[in-house]
């Protein structure tokens, strides 16, 4: 794909979705956004998280910007987060790219992490992915369809979940599930295939020795291909 028609394609896909996620958002009053980092096409790694982490009233948002809606050019940054600081604000981020950095430990990974976007699965805010089930199936529909959506727009190398659930990947239409190593599946999503690992985060699975070893194992799947 060309640059121009990447890039026509994205800004198309980021306005309908900003516009469709202000619509649910002013009727349900939760804040959405959707990436960690640039928009790159064909990058080394898609990263795909289930949910932001929060329960942040939209309209409140609003009135604290001062702004009618969430545009476009708020779904995204200029800079990767996983890996770098943001230059003029605090981002917040410090633990999660230290998490980050017990994962993709080495040159080659950190070099994966460096080419990487980074989105949920779902646009809005829950406190935890067990919050979900509690969001309109329309609305899950919706996300699931612009997230297979933007996968073909962007056409990543591979493509890494951070979930160890299958019934979360087989919701998005991943196929052919299979545990590969101790933290590591992999599986199928149209032509693509798919790596799942547990979330950075997630308990049980928080700690540097364990995070190294699921480095361990996605190097080992990534350089295999």
């Amino acid at each position: 794909m060309e640059t121009k028609e990447f890039e026509i394609k994205k800004e198309k896909w980021l306005q309908e979705v900003a516009d469709g996620c202000h619509e649910i958002a002013t009727e349900i009053d939760l804040d959405f956004y959707i990436f960690q980092t640039p928009i790159i096409y064909n990058p080394d790694l898609l990263l795909i998280g289930i949910n932001p982490g929060s329960n942040n009233s939209y309209s409140k948002m609003l009135k604290e910007k001062g702004v009618k809606k969430r545009e476009a050019s708020s779904l995204y940054y200029n800079e990767n987060l996983l890996v770098e600081e943001a230059n003029d604000w605090k981002d917040g981020m410090g633990a999660v790219r230290n998490k980050f950095k017990e994962i993709f430990f080495d040159d080659y990974l950190f070099s994966q992490l460096k080419n990487s976007v980074m989105m949920n699965m779902y646009y809005f805010n829950t406190k935890s992915s067990m919050d979900i089930k509690n969001l309109d199936a329309e609305l899950k529909a919706y996300c699931l369809e612009k997230t297979k959506e933007f996968i073909d727009i962007i056409n990543p190398k591979n493509i890494v979940f951070f979930t160890s659930d299958k019934s979360i990947l087989a919701k998005i239409g991943v196929k052919e599930i299979q545990q590969v190593d101790t933290f590591l599946k992999i599986g199928k999503l149209n032509d693509h295939k798919i790596i799942s690992i547990p979330h950075f985060s997630a308990r049980g699975y928080n700690s540097k020795s364990i995070r190294n070893n699921i480095g361990k194992q996605l190097k080992k799947v990534l350089k295999s291909k």
